[in-house]
């Protein structure tokens, strides 16, 4: 696979993250591998390697401002587990 128009694109049923080449339109093509726990593991090692605990994206259009959170402390991902499945 050449690295053109090459993309990560969530699938819009699966939910996967999918390593795709894009076509013009913007669809993926035929041309497409699964890479979700490639993403996943990628983003820890980040992580890991730039010592960071979290990071918090610019506010979106539709008023929300994301974050994501790392800690390899299991009683720290316990609380922020509880918190987030929080009502």
């Amino acid at each position: 696979m050449a690295y053109e128009n090459l993309k990560l694109k969530i699938a819009a049923l699966s939910g996967e993250i999918y390593l795709a080449r894009v076509n013009k339109n913007g669809m993926m093509s035929e041309s497409r591998r699964i890479a979700t726990d490639d993403c996943i593991a990628a983003t820890t090692e980040w992580f890991i390697k730039n010592k960071k605990n979290v990071v918090v994206f610019e506010e979106q259009c539709n008023g929300l401002q994301p974050s994501l959170f790392y800690t390899d402390d299991a009683d720290k991902s316990k609380r922020i587990e509880a918190i987030l499945n929080e009502d």
